[in-house]
């Protein structure tokens, strides 16, 4: 029963929608100045499950670390990251709701009131712009993928079950083979209502764990199904 409402609790219907890895440019504040910025909506996932990708994303493609500036704001202090700039400083990713949904920015500050904009800097904000573009293709595929493994870890217990109750069934029935020869040499009426009466137990037996079964393919089916348009979607990433 535990297992099933586990099943239950994860089995989800996957809704479609193209993620767009377009950043349109925005405005934020930082220390009270007014910076250009390039913001994305996030669609899947929370603030904390973005934060903790863009902290691996830095870390493992720049070797660099990032800080909390404040609750709802990372920095990584000091960065060199030759896609954006050949010039230090440090790059700034903003988390809001102004907009009703998770929204994600970030902005590159050479200064306390020093900062790549649009209009004296656009070639490196291209490449800032390409740098968030990056990230946000790698969180969405890394949070697909998990969804994916997440969905394969439920689909090897199902089919684990399947398994059993098969292996349960095929014994039952040897067991109603094995009946039925005791049954062809069995005198006594009271043995024989004995035998019977087990047979008719690993019938009921039988058919309850093939409509188990039954069930669990359905959700086998659903599973296959969800994890093969998630794969779609991590091919349609940005397209």
């Amino acid at each position: 029963m535990k297992k099933n409402l586990t099943i239950l609790f994860l089995l989800s219907t996957f809704i479609g929608f193209g993620q767009s890895l377009a950043p349109y440019q925005k405005q934020i504040s930082i220390d009270k100045v007014n910076v250009d910025s390039w913001a994305a909506a996030i669609e899947r996932g929370t603030e904390d499950d973005v934060k903790s990708a863009f902290s691996d994303y830095v870390s493992k493609n720049y070797k660099l670390k990032t800080k909390r500036n404040g609750k709802h704001a990372l920095i990584v202090p000091e960065a060199n990251i030759s896609q954006i700039t050949t010039r230090r400083g440090d790059l700034h990713a903003q988390f809001s709701n102004d907009t009703g949904r998770p929204e994600m920015a970030v902005a590159f500050m050479l200064g306390y009131d020093i900062y790549l904009n649009t209009k004296d800097n656009p070639q490196e904000m291209e490449g800032l712009k390409e740098f968030f573009a990056n990230f946000l293709m790698d969180y969405y595929k890394g949070f697909y993928e998990k969804q994916i493994r997440e969905k394969e870890k439920v689909l090897k217990d199902l089919r684990g079950q399947i398994s059993d109750n098969e292996k349960k069934i095929k014994s039952l029935q040897k067991d109603i083979e094995s009946n039925q020869k005791k049954l062809a040499k069995e005198s006594d009426q009271l043995k024989k209502t004995e035998i019977e009466n087990k047979n008719v137990a690993a019938r009921r037996q039988i058919d309850a764990l093939n409509e188990m079964n039954a069930n669990l393919n359905k959700q086998v089916s659903n599973y296959e199904n969800d994890i093969a348009q998630i794969k779609v979607q991590i091919a349609n990433i940005g397209k």
